[in-house]
């Protein structure tokens, strides 16, 4: 009987397995160029943020309207912050004391910057002429939208009803030359209540014409 003597079969041990390096990433020329590129951006942002910031001051602007002639209070303005700008001269801040009590030379409208231009001492009306109010329904004035404080309108009178006004002698019509102080609503549907300012000569007929519903108003366009 034989005996086998061979050793048993033993696997013969793995290769060792190659693990690839991976190359260090390098960073690109075109990604450290716009890496430049947004600082410089980021710096010149902020240094045009800070001196804008530094070139604003507090100035006045309109908080409420006020016609013209109008008296200002102190509820009438409100203080904002702008940066200065080329031929803009709105009136500081601090200057506020100066501007209250005195009168508006125009319409003024809310949101805009105060000039000193818009403002005086002098009352409305002006010396020489006088304020006429006056109420008008729809049919004898232009549109209410085209009408606004401080335009200049004629004031047309019309002949007497069936009155010996009535005749050629009338074509053209008297006109008056008068501003627009102040309009609102009537009372009545239809109805506005204008206050005009009409030379001293002229107020008592514009008056007397006015009671006697002989005027219509048009818009001066010169």
């Amino acid at each position: 009987m034989s005996v086998n003597t061979s050793a048993p079969a033993r696997a013969l041990p793995a290769a060792p397995i190659q693990v690839p390096r991976t190359a260090p990433r390098r960073r690109s020329v075109a990604q450290g160029a716009l890496a430049v590129l947004l600082i410089i951006v980021g710096a010149l942002t902020a240094g045009y943020v800070a001196q804008r910031v530094g070139g604003t001051h507090d100035y006045l602007a309109v908080a409420r309207p006020v016609g013209k002639g109008g008296l200002i209070s102190r509820e009438d303005l409100l203080v904002v912050r702008v940066n200065q700008a080329v031929g803009l001269r709105p009136i500081p801040a601090a200057n506020a004391a100066k501007v209250i009590g005195k009168r508006a030379v125009m319409a003024l409208v809310p949101g805009t910057l105060l000039t000193l231009d818009q403002v005086t001492e002098t009352p409305v009306p002006a010396p020489g002429h006088q304020l006429i109010g006056i109420a008008l329904g729809e049919d004898r004035m232009p549109s209410a939208s085209r009408l606004s404080v401080g335009s200049q309108v004629l004031l047309v009178v019309v002949p007497e009803r069936g009155g010996k006004d009535e005749g050629p002698d009338l074509v053209p019509p008297r006109t008056v030359t008068a501003t627009i102080v102040q309009l609102a609503a009537g009372t009545r549907s239809g109805q506005w209540v204008i206050n005009v300012e009409v030379a001293t000569v002229d107020a008592p007929s514009v008056a007397a014409l006015a009671a006697d519903d002989r005027i219509v108003l048009a818009l001066d366009g010169s």
